[in-house]
């Protein structure tokens, strides 16, 4: 199955559905970070959940979330950009949990965003449950202001690996009841509230499957990608920052810049060529 996003709304118009399907997205970050079982669940909930943020938020460049907490995996990291592209990191890939909460401990949940004209917001809350998703559905509700529910389902190999990944967000749209939503005896059933569903469905499928009977209209689809923005230039630019008497000093000690992408794990070396050819620029201006 091709790890996708879709857009869809109630029969009645008063609820909005978001559902996609990430196992592809979830098994490249993965690959790349070679966590340990918990770790690797809580960064496939984390960058499931961030995914939502593609429809829930409207116009922006960039967003990141990241999960802050005092637990063996430290944090979790998500970067968003239009069109379905992600990246994400845990913080230690190597911590060890029997739970979410337990791996992440007590922290704080940030999410910053950028503008198409480049300012930033920022907001933040205190974690709740440490489970990840709903942390992400707190400040949705409290700081974005849309009541929402939000979930995400794993399931995991023998190595307890993530296996198949799937989240759906729920949210009102104007004319909506929150509490016919999200209260007692509310709308969404317990097999989404108890991440019940099964991961494997199409992204049609589990949004239908959040209203039991009651029909969903789909909007649009988008795929979704694990892609870094990481790049020679960007690493170059980089080094740049380091200044004329850093760099100097660099060359005289014969000594190369080694940097690896937090997000891709990708490697970059600028040899002491390169490292001059950086420093000549900075004495021109040309990274200014």
């Amino acid at each position: 199955m091709d790890d996708r996003l879709i857009r869809a709304i109630t029969a009645d118009g008063l609820y909005g559905v978001v559902a996609a399907w990430s196992g592809g997205v979830g098994a490249e970050a993965v690959r790349r970070h070679r966590p340990t079982p918990m770790a690797a669940v809580a960064l496939a909930r984390a960058m499931t959940s961030a995914s939502m943020l593609l429809v829930a938020e409207k116009e922006f460049h960039r967003i990141g979330v990241q999960w802050l907490g005092r637990g063996p995996i430290r944090s979790l990291h998500v970067d968003v950009r239009p069109g379905g592209t992600l990246r994400g990191y845990v913080g230690e890939p190597s911590g060890a949990a029997e739970t979410l909460p337990e791996a992440l401990g007590e922290g704080v949940l940030s999410v910053i965003e950028q503008d198409p004209d480049g300012r930033f917001t920022q907001g933040s809350l205190p974690l709740h449950s440490g489970q990840v998703d709903e942390d992400l559905e707190r400040w949705l509700c409290r700081s974005a202001q849309v009541p929402s529910r939000l979930r995400v389902m794993v399931s995991v190999d023998e190595a307890g690996m993530p296996a198949a990944v799937a989240g759906v967000l729920v949210q009102t749209l104007p004319g909506g009841a929150a509490g016919a939503l999200l209260g007692e005896g509310g709308a969404l059933g317990p097999a989404l509230l108890q991440r019940e569903l099964d991961p494997e469905l199409e992204p049609e499928e589990l949004a239908s499957a959040v209203f039991g009977s009651e029909a969903t209209r789909v909007l649009d689809s988008q795929p979704l990608a694990f892609r870094c923005t990481c790049s020679r230039a960007r690493v170059e630019r980089g080094v740049a920052m380091l200044g004329e008497e850093e760099l100097a000093e660099m060359i005289a000690r014969e000594e190369p810049a080694e940097v690896r992408c937090d997000f891709c794990r990708d490697e970059y070396r600028v040899d002491v060529g390169g490292l001059r050819r950086i420093l000549e620029l900075v004495r021109r201006g040309g990274y200014a």
